[in-house]
């Protein structure tokens, strides 16, 4: 059974590639990564595609030196480069009071996110399934999610895409007989000690077998439409919060009144954007710690809670104040700007699109998070950093150069929030301050003949 006509529909309906692309494929050994990248090798010329294989070795298990192994060699049969490296999943579990489900999942991702920041990809493929797509919906649903949790897993978030998320697993593992592809077992799937893996084994084959046939395809639907139910009130939460936002040097205020009469399920929304303000963009506020923060529009001015990441909420008279007293812990950052391209950087979970154009678009007309740049006085190449010490910018519209922590005073960036702005240099300085403004030196002028478009993606945990 050949399934690249439907891999090919899936790629297209979701926007997945475009020609060019340089995509990190995560290969694990099993049959759903291994039939993934024998899909995209075959894509490779239709889509002019640079494949990066990349695996990470769990140390879980006894076989997976020799899985790693089968990786190279499997890389190595399609003239592909390949990344392997290890992590000490139970040490970070125990360290980080996670599960091995858990923990393991966060080292994976980590490790997608720096090799293709390091190979400077757009893209890493992953190989899930239909079949994942539903076990992940009914494992959300016995957890007691809400509508977040029944969108499952997204077939594409920020880099991440999974071009084998409508296909089933049978017909992913008819794909490789079909194609002679050797795989490897992990004999932990068939083990029952994992919940996930009990509702593979168990819960969904009864469901199947007793209930509905079609449970499947049932719970995938159930996952595509949640998903576009919840983009349409994540879009109405985004606009409510910017008419109850107020910012300030230390934090983000939320006024009492405007949120005390929202519906609940925006309520909610509004607060945890607010938390993920000031936090960090990948940080999430669960349920619980939600829910508390809302109960503090019925408590008097001056009752506080604090929230993870040491983000203190305080209850004030009008308003409900998400405050963290320091700049935002982000690690040193350097990286290349792909041009033109996606360049991802994993420390602030953004992604920077660049690509060049003609002049005509009006600067003033463009959203915060997009700039123009005349192209051709820039001093290639580009570089995106975190801002350092005794920095110097001459911002758009200034008669001078000023020190860029004077600068972002001026503009009144809150305090936590000035690390987490990427700048992009040239060989000369600093070009533009990500979010904020644009170099005097490169600024669109009249004779301005090309243009260079930059624009900041943020990029959700991967789901």
């Amino acid at each position: 059974m050949d399934i690249l006509p439907q891999v090919r529909k899936t790629i297209a309906r979701f926007g997945m590639l475009r020609r060019g692309d340089v995509v990190v494929v995560g290969v694990s050994g099993g049959p759903d990564s291994v039939a993934l990248l024998d899909v995209l090798c075959r894509l490779r010329d239709e889509y002019r595609l640079i494949l990066h294989v990349a695996h990470l070795n769990h140390r879980l298990r006894e076989e997976a030196a020799r899985e790693a192994e089968f990786v190279r060699q499997f890389a190595a049969s399609y003239g592909l480069p390949v990344t392997v490296e290890a992590a000490d999943v139970p040490a970070y579990a125990k360290e980080q009071r996670l599960s091995i489900e858990v923990a393991a999942r966060e080292l994976r991702y980590r490790f997608f996110a720096h090799v293709l920041a390091a190979v400077g990809a757009a893209r890493v493929a992953l190989g899930h399934q239909a079949d994942d797509q539903a076990e992940t919906v009914l494992l959300n649903v016995l957890r007691g999610t809400g509508l977040a949790g029944l969108k499952g897993i997204p077939p594409v978030r920020g880099p991440y895409i999974r071009p084998l998320i409508e296909i089933r697993r049978a017909a992913v593992e008819a794909y490789c007989s079909f194609r002679r592809l050797k795989t490897c077992l992990d004999a932990s799937n068939l083990q029952t000690i994992y919940h996930r893996n009990r509702i593979r084994r168990e819960l969904l084959p009864l469901l199947e077998r007793d209930y509905n046939p079609g449970v499947v395809a049932a719970l995938c639907r159930l996952a595509a439409i949640a998903r576009e139910e919840e983009e349409l009130i994540a879009a109405e939460a985004a606009r409510v919060y910017a008419q109850i936002l107020t910012a300030t040097e230390t934090g983000v205020a939320l006024k009492t009144k405007p949120l005390n009469v929202l519906p609940r399920a925006l309520a909610r929304r509004v607060v945890r954007r607010a938390y993920k303000e000031v936090a960090g963009i990948p940080y999430e506020l669960d349920f619980l710690h939600t829910e508390e923060v809302l109960g503090l529009l019925h408590r008097g001015a001056g009752k506080e809670v604090t929230l993870p990441r040491g983000v203190r909420v305080v209850r004030t008279y009008e308003a409900i104040f998400f405050a963290c007293g320091k700049e935002s812990e982000v690690p040193d950052f350097s990286y290349l700007l792909n041009l033109p391209g996606t360049t991802f950087i994993p420390e602030l979970s953004l992604m920077v699109e660049a690509r060049l154009q003609a002049p005509g678009t009006d600067p003033a007309a463009l959203r915060p998070e997009e700039a123009l740049l005349d192209y051709d006085r820039l001093q290639l190449p580009l570089l995106l950093r975190r801002r350092r010490a005794g920095d110097i910018f001459h911002p758009f519209g200034y008669p001078a150069p000023v020190k860029l922590k004077n600068f972002l005073i001026d503009q009144k960036v809150p305090r936590y929030r000035r690390s987490l702005l990427p700048l992009v240099a040239d060989g000369e300085g600093i070009v533009w301050v990500g979010g904020v403004r644009v170099s005097s030196r490169v600024a669109v002028t009249p004779e301005t003949r090309r243009c260079l478009h930059l624009r900041l993606i943020p990029v959700a945990p991967p789901g």
